[in-house]
């Protein structure tokens, strides 16, 4: 008995916490606007799913979210394992329309309403009407393709996603109109149930609150809401359960993260090597050289496969085509990209160049149209001019992949569409944007673009006969210090400048000139590492660095007032700091398309260099600014350095007594420039003061005007 006993108390123990029950969250605009509280709610989420919650209930209300924010989040929602119903709650407008797509069932609430979720493009009247609808086109593109590969997923109709999103194409069903052409789709509650086909034509029924959706369920009704405080008290249920649980808990999530990150010290021979490419992975030029370098390792050390798996919103185009036509071409092992979930722009130029592509479930590729370095448009020539540059370069790398080219040109250029045999796939005037059914689409008997859909890379691994071990390429130490060096360098700069202005305050060479010494090091470096700049062109930037630095030191030490040094000093700096942050983008003769011919000096080229140098001097100017009025009351702390070895107090010292001495109005004698702290003469003495407003050269005539304890200020006279 006592043996029974114990197995039935360990039996009970043994069950997750919320086994049986059904999990609710309450969803609103701030949810979806707010990225930190967006990774809240799916932390709670994850938990209810780890503790066996039976299902999980999506209780929204929004009303003007943004759709682009919410589609990452919604492809989230799609990809958990255990089921998921939308209830609409007064609305799921905007985002939340997207959120419960992504759910296996839709509920409404008596007089609720979902749909009207189109992209929002802030509008700059500095851009061409032009320029605006490509902008307005690509974001549309994303969002469609996004959309209906949601809607596939969960067995949503695909035109009502559609018609969601873009105002251009209505709704008509059968003789009902639901949604003229012009007007975006909004459903309220009694025509997102009505009978289409056998079918609702959205939503599952109308029902008058979450308790009735959780009654209706198989788990009885028992509903536990998701909140900070369930979140908190997580820990008690946890403890109660028996270890083995936990053991075997802890078994699963090994599986789900088995591929390790490998040292570079090791060996990729004979192993499948996953490049993760995500969020911001491909607006950073250093990433592109760690994924060079270890496609070029993978040569050397014979990798039996490389996988991208992309998850990107696009990024810099002239490092893509290099990527593209130079490493990716000259790789020897076989190449595949897993669109996990989103492949857009330069994401979806890299995986038309290796050999297979498979996309997850919910997953889009595509739009690839070329945009400026701040992300707006080009203008209608400069558009036509790097449409054609662009389309030349990749149609040689997809063509040679065995893709289909107009596939490419359709992503790149909004005017061509998408149309094989016949079937208008992507009609023109949009920008080709595939989900993953449109993508693995059969033409003729062939995949239009994907290989299949898959969920996770063992699947790829198991469909295409891998043997290796599956591991992750990551930075090395030093690649990471490129990689964060080159993302913050307008810190670095507004550090080396602060810390330059601090030295030449204070006598000797202190702290800050070692600081000062230390950031723009590390910048340096950091771009070396990076690949920025190479060779004898690092010893260059360096010798023009110094230079500068040393005609802005004749300026302010030996030659005060001649102004040339100081403007030559300053041009010498600020060349050698924007060429560093330029060097990838530097392309050599031939690459970059012109109109005239020959390589020629182009502005946009060094955008990014001239906007973090920018942000550095600006940051260091309001530094400084800030410096100066504080770091005179910090003067003194040298003198209290005395009064603890020597005794007294600090009006006892030398510094102070002479200080008190001056009076307003005494007339004395510049001994040395004033910058604008420095020495002068007065009375005989000679005491540290102040100048405001303009540097004051040694030897010229001033006049005290204002003493303050110990800080004289004084003027020209």
């Amino acid at each position: 008995m006592p043996v029974i006993g114990l197995m039935l108390s360990s039996a009970c123990l043994a069950a997750p916490a919320l086994e049986g029950k059904l999990a609710r969250v309450v969803v609103t605009d701030s949810d979806i606007e707010d990225v930190r509280r967006w990774r809240e709610l799916r932390s709670w989420m994850d938990e209810a799913v780890k503790q066996g919650a039976s299902g999980l209930i999506l209780d929204i209300h929004t009303t003007q979210s943004n759709a682009q924010a919410a589609l990452p989040m919604a492809e989230e929602i799609a990809r958990l394992k255990v089921k998921t119903q939308a209830y609409v709650n007064t609305s799921a407008i905007g985002g939340g329309a997207l959120l419960a797509l992504a759910c296996d069932e839709i509920w409404m609430a008596p007089g609720s309403r979902i749909g009207a979720a189109p992209p929002k493009v802030q509008v700059d009247e500095s851009l061409s009407p032009k320029a605006q609808d490509t902008l307005l086109a690509e974001a549309l593109a994303v969002l469609k393709a996004g959309a209906r590969s949601l809607c596939k997923l969960k067995n949503h109709r695909p035109e009502i996603a559609e018609a969601f999103v873009d105002r251009d194409k209505g709704l008509v069903l059968g003789t009902n109109t639901l949604a003229e052409k012009g007007e975006l789709l909004m459903l309220d509650a009694d025509t997102a149930v009505q009978p289409v086909d056998g079918q609702p034509l959205l939503a599952r029924a109308i029902i008058a609150d979450v308790g009735a959706l959780a009654k209706a369920a198989k788990s009885g009704g028992t509903l536990v809401t998701l909140n900070a405080g369930w979140f908190d008290k997580r820990g008690e249920a946890v403890a109660e359960t028996k270890p083995a649980v936990a053991a075997e808990e802890k078994k699963e999530a090994a599986v789900e993260h088995k591929t390790p990150v490998i040292a570079r010290d090791q060996s990729y021979k004979d192993k499948v090597v996953v490049i993760p490419v995500g969020q911001d992975d491909l607006i950073i030029p250093a990433r592109f050289e760690f994924m060079k370098r270890t496609l070029n390792l993978c040569n050397e050390q014979g990798a039996e496969a490389v996988i991208f798996e992309l998850d990107t919103p696009g990024g810099l185009a002239w490092d893509t085509i290099s990527l593209m036509m130079k490493d990716l071409q000259a790789l020897k092992s076989r190449s595949f990209s897993f669109v996990n979930t989103r492949a857009i722009s330069a994401g979806a130029m890299i995986a038309m160049a290796t050999d297979v592509i498979y996309m997850a479930p919910a997953s889009a590729i595509g739009a690839s149209t070329p945009v400026s370095g701040d992300g707006t448009p080009l203008a209608e020539a400069e558009r036509a001019k790097n449409n054609s540059a662009f389309m030349g370069m990749a149609r040689t790398v997809v063509r040679e992949k065995g893709h289909d080219v107009r596939i490419i040109e359709g992503m790149i250029d909004m005017d061509r569409g998408l149309i094989i045999n016949g079937q208008v796939i992507i009609p023109k005037g949009e920008i080709v944007t595939l989900d993953s059914e449109q993508a693995t689409m059969l033409i003729n008997g062939k995949p239009l673009l994907a290989k299949g859909v898959v969920k996770s890379i063992e699947e790829i691994k198991q469909r295409e006969s891998l043997k290796g071990e599956v591991i992750t390429a990551e930075p090395t130490g030093f690649e990471w210090i490129a990689i964060w060096v080159t993302r913050y360098a307008a810190i670095l700069i507004l550090i080396g400048l602060a810390g330059g202005y601090l030295e030449m305050q204070t006598p000797g060479f202190g702290i800050p000139g070692f600081v000062a010494v230390a950031a723009f090091s590390l910048f340096f470096f950091g771009h070396y590492v990076a690949g920025s700049l190479a060779g004898k062109e690092t010893m260059v930037v360096a010798a023009v660095f110094i230079l500068g630095i040393v005609l802005i030191g004749v300026e302010l030490f030996a030659a005060p007032g001649t102004i040339l040094p100081g403007i030559f000093g300053f041009l010498c700096v600020m060349v050698a700091l924007v060429y560093a942050m330029s060097g990838w983008e530097v392309a050599p003769a031939g690459d970059v398309p012109s109109s005239g011919g020959g390589v020629g000096f182009n502005l946009a080229t060094y955008a990014v260099g001239f906007r973090n140098f920018a942000l550095g001097v600006s940051g260091a100017a309001v530094l400084i600014t800030v410096l100066a009025m504080w770091l005179p009351e910090l003067r003194p702390f040298r003198a209290m350095i005395l009064q603890t070895s020597a005794g007294g107090t600090v009006n006892d010292t030398p510094v102070m007594q002479d200080a008190a001495r001056a009076r307003v109005g005494d007339a004395g004698t510049a001994r040395s420039a004033l910058r604008p702290y420095g020495t002068i003469e007065v009375g005989g003495r000679l005491v540290e003061a102040m100048a405001e407003g303009a540097y004051v050269q040694s030897g010229t005539a001033v006049r005290v005007r204002e003493v303050k304890g110990e800080k004289i200020i004084v003027e020209a006279v």
